[in-house]
């Protein structure tokens, strides 16, 4: 493992330091506003025009919902390393596995299968009803429909992708309301060493437009993350084919680079992710909720 790298925002310091001393400033009276969403709580103080320029300024969508309260911001805000410089945790070192961590989760699989598990993968749930003492569950897999029963079922599923399940979520399993937020991820490679050479390696950029959060691995790969409103646009992008995709991706980039008016190099390579469910929360979130869901016929 080494140390993470991106939790210091070096290429727009004026906006960042401006943003730092904003959030803290306000800080103290966010016991004043405990119900208010946090743009509420910024439009309150700094107007909504500056209110949308702050929120924009931490690279995260999400913080704009209604159901983020000030308090639930600023504890976003510390706890991301990206933001963390904006708070009092500015200054905590994060780490990460320097070769992914694809090798783990595969030693964690061998463990399991030598423990007598089986692995069905790239199987989607379609339905799961109760079936005299068992339980019947209905997968599509490459395009086929597959019957299993099962006595005991314990489900690892985002609670807002139940709701597409024919089990009534959440009302026969919990009194709380579910909901999710979009992520989209999209590496870059170059032929040209070229955002080490303009001081970019290891290094990240909050970026005014869709792209959000831009990081430059080294000199490596260049990586942007979304969520909210910006994932759903690059979802969007990557429907209307490859070409419109990448033409948006480049032209986001020379809008956000320092590049003095030279073109981005080539892309030699690409690959992106978009998680329909990538954060889940609760729509009641001061309320104590359980650690797992219980359903009637006894699925967990």
């Amino acid at each position: 493992h080494a140390v993470y790298p991106f939790t210091d925002v070096v290429s727009q310091e004026r906006e960042q330091q401006e943003l730092k001393e904003t959030l803290l400033s306000l800080q103290p009276m966010v016991k004043e506003h405990p119900q208010e969403s946090f743009l509420d709580f910024l439009s309150h103080y700094l107007g909504a025009d500056e209110a949308i320029r702050i929120l924009e300024a931490t690279g995260y969508d999400a913080l704009q919902l209604p159901i983020v309260t000030a308090a639930m911001a600023y504890d976003i805000i510390k706890k991301h390393p990206e933001t963390q410089n904006c708070t009092e945790n500015a200054g905590n070192e994060w780490r990460y596995a320097t070769d992914g961590y694809g090798e783990l989760l595969e030693q964690l699989k061998r463990q399991a299968q030598a423990a007598g598990v089986e692995f069905r993968l790239e199987h989607r749930l379609l339905s799961l009803e109760k079936s005299g003492a068992d339980h019947l569950l209905a997968f599509s897999h490459q395009g086929e429909i597959q019957m299993q029963r099962a006595h005991h079922v314990i489900l690892a599923i985002p609670p807002s992708a139940m709701m597409g399940l024919n089990m009534d979520f959440p009302a026969t399993w919990s009194p709380f309301q579910y909901d999710s937020l979009p992520l989209f991820k999209g590496f870059l490679t170059f032929e040209k060493k070229w955002f080490e050479c303009m001081g970019l390696g290891d290094k990240m950029l909050m970026a005014n437009n869709p792209l959000r959060k831009i990081y430059f691995k080294s000199d490596k790969y260049l990586l942007f993350y979304t969520d909210s409103k910006s994932a759903t646009y690059w979802r969007d992008s990557v429907e209307q084919g490859e070409e419109i995709y990448l033409e948006r991706v480049r032209s986001h980039l020379e809008q956000a680079l320092p590049l003095n008016g030279q073109p981005l190099p080539p892309i030699q390579s690409h690959f992106y992710k978009h998680w329909p469910h990538g954060v889940e929360f609760y729509l009641e979130p001061e309320a104590k909720h359980p650690t797992a869901l219980v359903h009637p016929s006894g699925i967990i």
